[in-house]
């Protein structure tokens, strides 16, 4: 019955402190939950990076191809006098992405936003005639089917043997205007609202719009990210269609739109919005190709810039404790994990070979983007610091190719996170208080046996032990089982970590110290140690007397004659 009775009162404080942390996270004072939330994804990535991609699936499939102020400058010796590029310019650029590889990439993505204000159209017929002419939109563009929805689109365009170009969009939820210049667009390749400011990677993107406000902003029933859309181009091509139902389903859906039924192809929102709906917590990976590697230095003349990393995860661990750095901050990975390369590198040819060129464009996932450090699409990476929009991309493109409908999702689209963290608390509370139970038990075994319960460190020692490094264990354990199995970001390691330590210490604030000083108090050592400590003990002991012990009255009589004291009769 008296054990009945602790262990629930074990499970009442354990439940207590679960509703207090719940509470905490729901309220989120000051974002320090979410702030912490966010730290706690960017240590375990950093120390995690170098085992990403093992196989280097992804990384031999993507290439990115940027502009930056020094290929603009570079680029004024072939014409480029003017920012941005003419319509004519831009598509020279395109041109030359699918043909000087030998052979047309899979797929192209271009992180540039068309809106047709701001400019004279110099070239832009010739413009979109060459990407109409790239997609094959003359097989597809007539039939109404392959229009129903961003992913039946791309299907159409690989059924008839085109290259899918998916150009970047603002979100029709932000900016209601569809405008000429992105209508032509769109009739002739796929577009893709850029979110690279969300907090995670959406895929697939729904909007609750009326069908006349949805045909004012462009939308053909849902959106799909610009990693979606190239993903689902390289699924396409492959024979298993990458072993998702959804990929089978849309050769099927792509060949009867092809042959005149419409209706066929107008069910895939609900089917997009079921594997691909939650949103995508992008992994990053520190490995750099060793194809960019290798161009880089024959461009150059020098090694890639790139940070070494730690050998093993213990060695990145370390290295978070002993360099305390942040995202961009102190020693970062300042190579990209794509293969990368700027287009002026590629226009000039300075020390690339012809078999350079098709290893980074021919059958590739080519994405086209800016790294101007002027402009606002940049993002923070917990491995790379500041990194081009671009990139974000392509990562997010890399982390479906290695995982497919597996990867991982934000930390809450699944379930509510705060009350899986508030779980995981109580029950390390739980268990903390069932090991204080335990200390107490074997003290009063021993002082009924009459022994000394101070002077048992084998005892005491491995209990203590047990119980900070098993909540520490437990800790990780769930987290690595979140990752691993459950596809979803890490919890807050670092936060759940840090208040069952500070509940063990709370809970033995008066117990630990008595056990650990009477466990090894025999040693010669320690008992040197432990008269140092009474010493300045005792030589500061005055100014704690002197300041907290009872002062005398203040004396309000002045005079300078003493006072008379009792008299004294002797007898």
């Amino acid at each position: 019955m008296a054990i009945a009775v602790r262990i629930g009162k074990a499970l009442l404080v354990s439940l207590l402190l679960a509703l207090s942390a719940y509470a905490v996270a729901k309220l989120d004072l000051f974002g320090m939950e979410s702030s912490s939330d966010r730290v706690a994804d960017q240590v375990y990535q950093r120390i995690t990076a170098a085992d990403y991609g093992r196989d280097r699936r992804g990384q031999r499939a993507i290439s990115v191809v940027y502009l930056d102020e020094a290929s603009m400058e570079t680029m004024k010796s072939f014409g480029w006098n003017r920012f941005p590029p003419t319509y004519d310019q831009q598509w020279t650029l395109l041109d030359d992405l699918m043909n000087v590889g030998g052979a047309p990439p899979a797929a192209l993505y271009v992180d540039f936003v068309y809106t047709g204000q701001g400019g004279p159209n110099e070239g832009f017929e010739t413009f979109i005639a060459g990407i109409a002419a790239a997609t094959h939109a003359a097989a597809w563009s007539a039939a109404p089917g392959c229009q129903a929805d961003p992913l039946v689109k791309i299907a159409c365009i690989v059924a008839v043997g085109g290259v899918p170009i998916v150009f970047a969009k603002p979100s029709p939820a932000d900016v209601p205007m569809f405008t000429d210049v992105q209508r032509r667009l769109d009739a002739v390749s796929v577009l893709a609202p850029a979110l690279v400011g969300a907090h995670a990677y959406p895929l697939v993107v729904g909007y609750d719009m009326a069908p006349e406000a949805a045909a004012r902003s462009g939308v053909h029933g849902f959106d799909v990210s610009p990693a979606m859309a190239m993903y689902t181009a390289w699924c396409l091509r492959r024979a298993d269609a990458c072993g998702v139902k959804l990929m089978a389903e849309l050769k099927r859906r792509a060949r009867a739109a092809l042959a005149g039924d419409g209706a066929g192809a107008s069910a895939t929102p609900q089917e997009a919005d079921a594997g691909f709906g939650p949103a995508l917590d992008v992994v990053w990976g520190s490995r750099p190709d060793p194809d960019y590697l290798a161009m880089t230095r024959a461009v150059t003349g020098r090694p890639a810039p790139c940070r070494g990393e730690g050998e093993g995860w213990r060695a990145r661990l370390i290295e978070q404790l002993t360099s305390l750095r942040g995202p961009g901050a102190g020693q970062r990975q300042e190579c990209p994990y794509a293969l990368t390369l700027g287009y002026d590198r590629m226009v000039a040819g300075l020390g690339l070979q012809s078999r350079d060129l098709k290893r980074l464009l021919a059958g590739r996932m080519v994405m086209v983007g800016g790294q101007f450090r002027a402009s606002n699409d940049w993002v923070e990476s917990p491995v790379h610091g500041q990194a081009p929009g671009v990139q974000y991309h392509a990562m997010a493109l890399d982390n479906l190719i290695e995982d497919g409908a597996d990867y991982r999702r934000d930390s809450g689209a699944l379930l509510d996170s705060d009350l899986l963290k508030s779980l995981l608390v109580g029950a390390l509370v739980f268990c903390g208080v069932m090991g204080v139970m335990a200390r107490n038990s074997l003290l009063d075994r021993a002082v009924a046996k009459g022994a000394d319960p101070r002077l048992a460190a084998r005892v005491y020692a491995p209990l203590y032990i047990a119980m900070f490094t098993l909540s520490l264990a437990v800790v990780g354990v769930a987290t690595w089982l979140g990752v691993s199995y459950a596809h979803r970001s890490p919890i807050n390691w670092i936060g759940i970590s840090a208040c069952a330590i500070g509940f063990l210490f709370y809970a033995t604030r008066q117990t630990l110290p008595a056990d650990v000083v009477g466990s090894f108090e025999h040693l010669p050592a320690a008992r040197r140690a432990l008269v140092w400590a009474r010493w300045a003990r005792r030589a500061l002991k005055f100014e704690e007397d002197r300041l907290l012990g009872a002062r005398p009255p203040p004396d309000t009589n002045h005079s300078s004659q003493p006072k008379e004291g009792p008299s004294h009769v002797e007898n």
